[in-house]
């Protein structure tokens, strides 16, 4: 990977979505001079945001559940923190999104001893650890289609 360059448009849809879910200072410290150590900061406070978001979000679930979430995080926030240049600090924390996106699916698959896992259905129901259930109350579906509505809104605005 490149080293970082005082350029907007390098890793633009990373600054995006760190100024979507952080805001827009975020984005505005990213944009055009960050040094690692500002890539740093806000990569680590994104993980926080996503333990945050976790914590005050999923109502039911195992101990378990929280123990391995908690131990993914911790350990992309390590790994993070140590990471020698933008490369491996992008590595750390794409290995960590991935290890907590499996997790929240149903769990983490374990292939260390298998030579190749094809992409075949069977092999990726990850239910038999625990299910995921999406549900929404009156409110958040009221919630939903007002923030729908406003998206619909701003599009309209800017297509002629």
């Amino acid at each position: 990977m490149n080293a970082i360059r005082y350029d907007m448009s390098q890793f633009y849809p990373l600054k995006a979505a760190l100024e979507q879910i952080l805001g827009n200072r975020t984005y505005r410290k990213l944009k055009e001079t960050a040094t690692l150590s500002d890539w740093r900061l806000e990569t680590k406070k994104l993980l926080k945001a996503i333990e945050l978001s976790i914590i005050e979000t999923v109502r039911v679930a195992d101990a378990e559940f929280y123990t391995e979430t908690k131990a993914i995080l911790d350990l992309g926030q390590t790994h993070i923190k140590t990471a020698k240049d933008i490369s491996e600090l992008f590595a750390s924390l794409s290995a960590t999104l991935t290890r907590l996106a499996f997790l929240q699916i149903g769990y983490v698959p374990k292939h260390y001893q298998v030579k190749s896992v094809s992409l075949a259905q069977k092999n990726w129901n990850l239910s038999s650890v625990r299910s995921v259930q999406y549900v929404q109350s009156i409110e958040q579906k009221k919630s939903a289609k007002q923030l729908e509505d406003r998206k619909n809104q701003a599009r309209q605005k800017i297509v002629p």
